[in-house]
């Protein structure tokens, strides 16, 4: 069984000999991407994020003014 194990790795291993470059080489498509997703999502983002500082702010204000 050992035997037929180690024999089957070095088969395994010399087929990659044989193996022909040419054909793994895949070059994928140029695909021009549109920038408007991107911005969009930079636009929310940035308003979530603004959004969120203003309801702490104005919590922390309330806080403040029911301490006075």
């Amino acid at each position: 069984m050992k035997n037929l194990l180690s024999g089957l790795a070095m088969t395994l291993v010399s087929l990659t000999a044989f193996a022909d470059d040419e054909a793994v080489t895949v070059v994928p498509p140029q695909v021009d991407a549109d920038p408007t997703g991107l911005i969009a999502f930079a636009v929310v983002f940035v308003g979530l994020i603004g959004a969120y500082a203003y309801v702490i702010w104005k919590g922390e204000k309330k806080k403040k003014n029911q301490g006075k």
